[in-house]
């Protein structure tokens, strides 16, 4: 899959979970899948970035709402900042 659809693919994700149409645990598969496939073609920096939010979003389930540690807003940031950084990064190669 080349990158443009990826970073589609993880963009479309990121408007969906907002939205609550997609699950928690479809849109963390859909990312590791995805974001892995990216993960091959970057610095190992990149993978333990991406693995430690999806870990955070996979624990915000355990909440009803923000915990004080983070919000669903700041771990989408998070992971929009990931694409973007990791798409500049693979399109830099």
């Amino acid at each position: 899959m080349d990158l443009f659809t990826v970073k589609q693919e993880l963009r479309q994700s990121l408007i969906e979970y907002v939205a609550d149409t997609i699950s928690t645990d479809a849109f963390v598969t859909l990312w590791r899948e995805q974001g892995g496939a990216l993960c091959s073609e970057l610095p190992s920096a990149y993978c333990k970035a991406l693995d430690d939010v999806l870990m955070r979003v996979e624990s915000s389930r355990l909440f009803s709402g923000d915990s004080c540690s983070f919000s669903r807003e700041s771990l989408m940031d998070a992971l929009t900042l990931w694409l973007d950084k990791a798409s500049a990064r693979r399109a830099a190669s």
